[in-house]
């Protein structure tokens, strides 16, 4: 990803002599800029969620719409922001600030399960 332009030792970031011995090796590095310095290749990096991902989304102006607050507030996923909600499209209250998808969460909750150790509960007569 970073190119010739920016190919350094990663220990005590050489850069002549360290891209010359990459070279003798036989390492092949590309002649370009660093990957992370393009503004195309990143562009969708920069764009925040913007619709709901429930099974059914209830609200009137479709996936797409979202108010600052109220019924109709997108919340992003807090662990990776890759998906959303409407508050009433997940039965979300008003005073509920933060929301997980089922991939982050787990399967079928909605919300974060703390896990249990199944073999402190069998200990304790629990399991």
């Amino acid at each position: 990803n970073a190119g010739i332009l920016n190919f350094q030792c990663p220990a005590c970031r050489e850069i002549v002599q360290f891209s010359s011995e990459m070279m003798r090796l036989g390492i092949q590095i590309p002649i370009r800029g660093a990957t992370w310095l393009n503004p195309d290749i990143n562009a969708s990096l920069l764009q925040r969620h913007r619709r709901c991902n429930a099974s059914e989304c209830l609200s009137p102006g479709g996936r797409q719409y979202a108010e600052r607050q109220g019924p109709w507030q997108l919340l992003l996923c807090r662990s990776c922001a890759a998906e959303g909600t409407h508050r009433r499209c997940s039965a979300l209250s008003s005073d509920t600030n933060t929301w997980e998808c089922e991939g982050c969460a787990g399967v079928g909750t909605g919300k974060r399960q703390t896990a249990t150790c199944r073999w402190l509960g069998a200990r304790q007569g629990l399991a």
